[in-house]
């Protein structure tokens, strides 16, 4: 992969002036094609539409072209590294793929007058999940979190307020025999342990083996006799939703749709993460936090610096609070907004939905900003075989704090 250099980004006032960014070993910006006033924009898959607006006000305001572009953000670190000179000078991607880019020398540190705006006006996770190592190097414009659903008519919102609760009155369910370590992992940092430290950016940090680590282990294996759980797979979440053998269910935004469908929209009730009792004590279930942003690749300008310049501006017009508010309200987006602003506006107030993810990404106390270290890939495999199999009962009790302490190892030598 070809590594760009870095270009220097100037002072405020600079920015503010022409944006004027000195490129080392760049050409001079009057070599640029006959493109240069055309900015590459890649959005979400299904959001051109709603993007349209701000990017008109953009090209008025800024003199520069637009063209929109749909990808799929999940795969913008693959795209962008491939070959950065012909790929998007503003892309969209989920913030776990921040360090890798960062890392390879794809995105450079965004202007300060564009950080201290991003500190100010977004969240405190939100601004967690747009920097790496200290340094910001994107701009958020959504938060994701999981969340519980539940049906109405079997529990109330008292009741999902405790596991013990909800599985002693009615039913939860997920997967368990084969985990998605996405949505169980996290039952580890509910009870103190870290993954990558305590930032998530220190590859020798993670310290699942301990005692409480092995509660975690003991209590996903309790689970298989639990009368109230119901393990599930990807085929039938939402049908034993629908016909009410699961009463309770953990999942993200990208699910309301097809709960409300599943149980109808009266019926349907979403909260954040209950309080669950883990050897003895109670704690709050945790979840992984993402945050959506947007990201400026230098490459494509060839040392043109007001294009550079125009690329960031359009970075922040795309996750201004304006843009943020359009994408919560646009049929079909229904981003959360990690705009503080925005998050106290009356529409995302009334939004039941809106209300348990800002909950939920309020604070450390329920969620966890995911890692963005490339060694996340071990994570991911390493820490599903160990959940399945103490679930599926493939490891003896006697053998889970060897399994964690080897897991912990594991990560610290993965590359």
């Amino acid at each position: 992969m070809k590594t760009w250099q870095k270009l220097v980004v100037g002072s405020a006032s600079l920015l503010l002036a022409g944006s004027i960014l000195v490129a080392c070993g760049s050409k001079d910006s009057k070599s640029s094609s006959a493109d240069s006033k055309t900015i590459k924009l890649w959005v979400p898959t299904g959001a051109k539409e709603s993007y349209k607006e701000i990017v008109k006000k953009f090209e008025k305001d800024s003199n520069y072209k637009v063209k929109i572009i749909e990808s799929e953000d999940t795969k913008a670190q693959e795209k962008i590294k491939k070959d950065p000179s012909t790929a998007a000078d503003v892309f969209s991607l989920p913030h776990d793929q921040l360090g890798q880019l960062v890392d390879s020398g794809v995105i450079q540190e965004i202007p300060e007058k564009y950080s201290k705006e991003i500190a100010e006006s977004e969240t405190e996770q939100a601004v967690e999940g747009a920097k790496y190592k200290g340094k910001t190097y994107a701009f958020p414009f959504g938060i994701e979190s999981q969340v519980l659903y539940y049906n109405k008519t079997q529990l109330t919102a008292d009741d999902v307020t405790s596991y013990e609760t909800i599985t002693s009155k009615a039913s939860f369910g997920a997967k368990f025999k084969q985990v998605n370590a996405y949505a169980t992992a996290p039952l580890f940092l509910s009870v103190g342990d870290t993954i990558f430290g305590e930032n998530g950016e220190d590859v020798k940090g993670t310290n699942w083996g301990n005692d409480a680590g092995v509660s975690v282990l003991k209590w996903i294996a309790s689970q298989k006799t639990n009368t109230g759980f119901v393990n599930l797979d990807d085929n039938n979440v939402m049908s034993k939703f629908g016909d009410g053998s699961v009463a309770s269910f953990e999942s993200g935004p990208w699910d309301y749709e097809a709960a409300q469908k599943a149980i109808g929209k009266d019926n349907l009730g979403v909260a954040i993460y209950p309080k669950i009792n883990i050897n003895g004590q109670e704690v709050q279930q945790k979840a992984f936090l993402g945050v959506k942003l947007y990201a400026v690749n230098q490459a494509p300008s060839n040392g043109d610096t007001k294009r550079i310049a125009a690329s960031y501006k359009l970075a922040s017009y795309l996750t201004s609070a304006e843009s943020q508010e359009n994408q919560f309200k646009t049929k079909g987006r229904d981003i959360i907004p990690s705009n503080k602003t925005v998050q106290n506006s009356d529409a995302v107030k009334n939004g039941e939905l809106a209300q348990a993810v800002i909950k939920m990404g309020s604070s450390s106390d329920y969620t966890v900003v995911m890692p963005k270290l490339s060694q996340m890939t071990t994570f991911w495999t390493e820490s599903a075989a160990i959940l399945s199999d103490a679930y599926n009962g493939k490891i003896k009790e006697s053998d889970y704090l060897a399994k964690l302490e080897q897991f912990d190892k594991d990560l610290a030598a993965a590359k």
